[in-house]
């Protein structure tokens, strides 16, 4: 029998983005039953960090990319970042979410907590850039997209020793 360590992850987003409150919702809860599936219980309360004694990692939903991110064509819905203390901030742009969501025509609550997944991903190991397949590939095609409409874009499984590794630090 497997037993799977409780390690927790504390979250707090900021919704600057004006997305409904049903998708941000929605996307939480499918954040929450991701990092589940690989034993890392997900907290999205100021309580649960006050609790915890560990500081909220800052997730912005805001509308639109900023700077040369704007440019570019490739479908980029995020972007992890530090602070020069080294406090990591997770951005996701949700007009790109909601256009790459209409264009293959799959649910915006999944490919948004897709992308907030794989923002978190590029945190939890930031040593790692993207990978080949999977939630962590750079650019998602249709496969992927339709994958994530299903619940079904996961980790890799040496992102989630990774990942785990890293929670237990």
């Amino acid at each position: 029998m497997l037993h799977l360590l409780s390690l927790a992850l504390v979250l707090e987003l900021h919704n600057f983005a004006g997305a409904a409150p049903a998708i941000v919702h929605g996307a939480e809860r499918e954040v929450t039953r991701v990092y589940q599936d690989i034993g890392v219980r997900v907290d999205w309360d100021r309580a649960a960090a006050r609790g915890t004694g560990q500081p909220a990692l800052q997730i912005i939903l805001v509308a639109h990319e900023a700077g040369v991110l704007r440019r570019t064509h490739d479908q980029i819905m995020g972007a992890a970042t530090w602070t020069p203390t080294g406090t990591p901030v997770v951005y996701v742009f949700y007009r790109r979410v909601e256009a790459e969501a209409a264009r293959y025509s799959v649910s915006v609550v999944f490919v948004l907590a897709c992308a907030l997944a794989h923002e978190l991903g590029h945190v939890l190991m930031p040593e790692r850039g993207h990978s080949q397949d999977g939630l962590m590939r750079a650019c998602w095609n249709g496969d992927d997209f339709h994958r994530a409409d299903r619940g079904q874009l996961r980790f890799l499984p040496e992102q989630v020793a990774l990942i785990r590794l890293r929670m237990k630090n």
